[in-house]
């Protein structure tokens, strides 16, 4: 059997796969109260500095957490499951602990929030994977010992000096990103810089992993070799420094890749055996597996292994027999592009599941920038060595290679730039479904192996003497992957359906009709920030969409709008997202906040519809009617003048949405749902002004006899929303009232005149 090693490896690997799938993880147990001070003595593994609205603070982590618990177990500490971070405000006392000592710190308990609405980013999984239990604010240390690791502290002050060279000879801006790239820190990456990055596809680059070993490892190895030093000292020397290397920028899965995979190179040439790239990846896969088996679930360790996986087994099956055969430019960039194919392969199914979205133009733009990143590099170290030279022998080069940095920098971002005004940048194209996902996988799976078993037909003794090729035509390969393609980036919306997000103290309902027509009623809240970022767009993408067909204001309040206005706003998240039509009340009062709706539609040329009642938009599958306001209705507040809207499907499911309309806009919609001859109650209703006893009047909802309520409110927010009385009077008509502080979103599908409802927390 070839490759006996890495077969066992690869088993190990779907092994946990599999059992990760059918094993589902049982929920974080909280043995802590939210907010609770305690006190903690743990060791410190990891410590770096952080800039934020509250000035600078320092940020440890403890490994082999113990919480003081008087009377509580052997001398009153009881061990804590995982890791733990704390946040110690940086003022004139503080005695900054040394990596590996012991300190006693008191702080207040903050547990990792999970995700409530599909698409969103789940911290708390994420610090799981990463074997990271609580975090501990307004931390103070008490007591510290005075053992301490010497490797690990001298690192961290290696990288603490490298930082403060690239701080005096580089702008802020720059000596974040090469901090970045070089040093692992990305705590004062600029936002903008890592978000333009991630959207062109190049933040990679921001990764330790290969590239940064083979450069390092590989030039250091060579150079000792040429000095006459023996090559098993040579190898030795060169991947101890490359494992204290990785150990200094934090040794990420990525990292600790390229670390072994450069260590198994060397040791093969020591040994006199073939080396086998393949064989080292999936070794390195099953070591990391074994300590942390949730790895399978981290974006970075499927993205850095599935890259290497991609050059290594797809490379040939998408490559012409003719391909990089020649030294000619042409030959060398049509290589080039074969391997960003074979990547592409594997890393696109990953990138929808993570990101929902591929940049279109990655490939031509990584071309350009993998190569310039061996001068990014080469610059930045020369930057660090002169820098670390006396000031009078050594600023003048520094500061000479900042400017290189600058300059290369400056050239990446403006490539990023121009990539992203390009037609079809970023590619939105949804969460596949999971048997998309195994399908694609299949396909992939059967090319590869069509493709080496002809080969292998190929080279027999027939087949040879002839010259008879057996494997799979280029253009049905081509043809193939094509197909697999499309395969997975299907529209994961199947039929009509609605999901009403959770915004905490806010509104916002997503509506995606059969023919592929969404649209947005509100989107805002005042108990969450950045709910267009954080909320609305990932779930947008996680649904495939990048332009709503209309978003229904139905009043101007901040727990409404506040969304939307960034999606609005000229720079901000929602610029991806396309908006057709904005529609508003018609009894809108034109104050300071219709102002500023009125000029950001100006500027993004987005024309607002007021709508009264009466008015009705379609779409395929459903359509909206206006129930209120009337036309000459005169609204002495923004409540009042909320929009009223029945949605009704073709196979007669029906909702009905009220915004935070008060009674007497309850009362005439319900004069005008009486006057249809054919009403005969609604499926789904909104609970108006979050469950508010001074809406949601008995007279509307005796009417309407909801069979569904949904609420849409924050957890213990101020208002006591949703009031008792609202939900007696649910009760009473039978509905069944779901609230998204219990169950996050709400995700609800329409199909053959049935509707299925689903919690995303269950």
């Amino acid at each position: 059997m070839r490759r006996p090693l890495c077969c066992v490896c690869v088993a190990f690997v779907a092994t946990v796969f599999l059992y990760l799938q059918c094993n589902p993880l049982p929920g974080v147990v909280q043995d802590c109260t939210e907010g609770e001070r305690i006190t903690l003595f743990g060791e410190v593994c990891k410590k770096e500095y952080q800039s934020g609205y509250q000035g600078k603070t320092l940020v440890i982590r403890l490994e082999n957490v113990q919480r003081w618990c008087p009377g509580m177990g052997q001398d009153g500490q009881q061990a804590v499951r995982g890791d733990v971070i704390c946040y110690v405000g940086v003022d004139t006392d503080l005695v900054e602990p040394k990596a590996g000592s012991t300190i006693a710190v008191e702080g207040e308990v903050s547990y990792f929030g999970e995700a409530r609405n599909p698409g969103a980013f789940d911290a708390q999984a994420y610090y799981r994977i990463l074997g990271v239990d609580f975090r501990l604010y307004k931390a103070e240390i008490r007591t510290q010992s005075s053992r301490y690791s010497v490797y690990h502290e001298s690192l961290y002050q290696l990288r603490r000096h490298f930082e403060e060279i690239f701080d005096r000879v580089l702008a802020p801006k720059d000596a974040s990103i090469m901090k970045a790239v070089l040093l692992g820190s990305k705590s004062e990456l600029d936002a903008q810089s890592r978000q333009l990055f991630q959207k062109s596809g190049i933040a990679h680059i921001l990764a330790i992993s290969g590239l940064h070993i083979t450069m390092l490892g590989m030039g250091l190895y060579k150079l000792l070799g040429r000095s006459g030093i023996p090559q098993a000292v040579c190898a030795v020397v060169s991947v101890g420094l490359m494992i204290a290397y990785g150990d200094m920028v934090g040794m990420s899965s990525s990292a600790y890749r390229a670390v072994f995979m450069f260590g198994m190179q060397l040791a093969a040439q020591m040994l006199r055996r073939t080396y086998d790239m393949l064989t080292a990846l999936a070794l390195a896969a099953m070591l990391i597996l074994l300590e942390q088996p949730l790895y399978l679930y981290h974006a970075g360790f499927l993205l850095s292994f599935g890259a290497i996986l991609g050059a290594g087994c797809l490379s040939d099956v998408v490559k012409p027999q003719t391909c990089g055969r020649g030294k000619h430019l042409t030959q060398r960039a049509a290589l080039s592009l074969c391997g960003s194919l074979s990547i592409f392969l594997v890393h696109f199914p990953i990138m929808l599941c993570v990101y929902y979205e591929f940049p279109v133009y990655s490939f031509l733009l990584n071309l350009v920038v993998i190569p310039a990143m061996s001068f990014l590099m080469a610059a930045g170290l020369l930057c660090l060595g002169a820098g670390s030279l006396p000031a009078a022998l050594g600023f003048g080069v520094a500061r000479g290679m900042g400017c290189v940095c600058h300059a290369l920098l400056s050239a990446f971002e403006w490539l990023c730039a121009m990539s992203l005004k390009l037609p079809f940048a970023n590619w939105i194209v949804g969460r596949p479904k999971d048997w998309r996902i195994y399908a694609y996988g299949a396909v992939i799976l059967f090319l590869y192996a069509a493709h080496h078993y002809g080969k292998h037909l190929s080279k027999g003794a027939a087949c040879g003497r002839r010259g008879i090729d057996v494997g799979l035509p280029l253009p049905l390969r081509y043809m193939t992957v094509l197909a697999a393609i499309l395969l997975i980036s299907s529209s994961p919306v199947d039929g009509v359906a609605m999901t009403f997000l959770d915004v905490g103290q806010g509104d916002c309902i997503w509506i995606g009709s059969a023919g592929g027509e969404y649209f947005l009623v509100d989107g805002g809240s005042t108990s969450e920030s950045k709910t267009g970022a954080y909320t609305i767009v990932p779930y947008l993408k996680y649904m495939g969409v990048s332009r709503l067909d209309a978003v229904f204001l139905t009043h101007l309040d901040s727990d409404h709008t506040s969304g939307v206005m960034e999606l609005l706003e000229s720079g901000g998240a929602g610029m991806e997202i396309g908006i057709s039509r904005i529609c508003i009340s018609g009894a809108v009062i034109e104050d300071e906040a219709y102002g500023k709706l009125a000029a950001l539609c100006g500027m993004r040329g987005i024309p607002i519809y007021r709508l009264r009642a009466g008015d009705r938009i379609e779409a395929d599958g459903l359509a909206f009617e206006v129930l209120h306001p009337q036309e000459d209705y005169d609204a002495d507040s923004r409540n009042a003048y909320s929009l009223v809207m029945k949605l009704e499907t073709s196979d007669h499911v029906t909702a009905l949405l009220t915004g935070d309309v008060e009674s007497d806009g309850e009362r005439a919609a319900a004069g005008r749902l009486c006057g249809t001859t054919d009403f005969a109650g609604v499926d789904i209703y909104k609970a108006a002004h979050h469950g508010s006893r001074y809406s949601n009047t008995e007279e509307l909802i005796a009417l309407a006899e909801p069979k569904l309520a949904v609420i849409s409110c924050g957890r213990d927010n101020r208002y006591g929303h949703p009031h008792a009385e609202t939900l007696e009077i649910f009760r009473q008509m039978g509905s069944d009232i779901r609230m998204t502080q219990d169950t996050g979103a709400i995700m609800i599908k329409i199909k053959n005149g049935k509707y299925e409802v689903e919690n995303y927390i269950r």
